[in-house]
């Protein structure tokens, strides 16, 4: 998914939030005061003198188009922190969500340019998930930000080809010892 698709999709579900919290509520007719202060507090009112919507089910098309682009993108669910008290194997999690709708494989990089490839899995399906990983290389004893890329994969005309792509980073802690 693309920084721009997902700001747009960011910007249209808080719009979605303003206007659904808004539905069904009357309009106060005085400002906030210390006298209704503790009765809910602040609320917006209705703008008025505005038009009826020429088609009553496009805010409903707008939501349910909203929701079935919500299930296409990449659940993410893994915990943050990984542990190890050898540099190479770790104790994780690391999952393509039962949710998701396409298999994933990630790929974990020891630097923010992605040279440095520590792992990269195979094909998870949804539902499947790591609880331990051995690194291509040892990291030294500390804590280091590692950048993973969960990455979905779809059939393209009998090819794999790349859905959708995630990138978040991780803390890999390696203790002494």
């Amino acid at each position: 998914m693309t920084y721009d698709f997902r700001r747009a999709l960011l910007t249209v579900l808080l719009a979605t939030a303003v206007l659904l919290s808004g539905c069904g509520k009357k309009q106060q007719e005085e400002p906030p005061s210390a006298d209704n202060a503790g009765t809910g507090g602040f609320r917006i009112g209705y703008q008025e003198g505005l038009t009826v919507v020429e088609d009553p089910g496009a805010l409903q098309n707008a939501v349910d188009d909203m929701i079935e682009k919500s299930r296409q993108a990449v659940g993410l669910e893994y915990k943050n922190d990984a542990y190890s008290s050898d540099g190479t194997n770790f104790v994780c999690y690391i999952a393509n969500a039962e949710r998701n709708q396409y298999d994933m494989f990630i790929a974990i990089y020891g630097d923010e340019d992605f040279t440095d490839e520590l792992f990269l899995s195979g094909l998870m399906r949804p539902g499947q998930a790591f609880d331990h990983l051995t690194l291509n290389h040892a990291l030294d004893p500390g804590g280091h930000t590692v950048y993973v890329a969960f990455t979905q994969v779809e059939e393209v005309d009998g090819e794999q080809a790349i859905h959708a792509q995630v990138l978040v980073t991780m803390n890999f802690t390696v203790t002494e010892g």
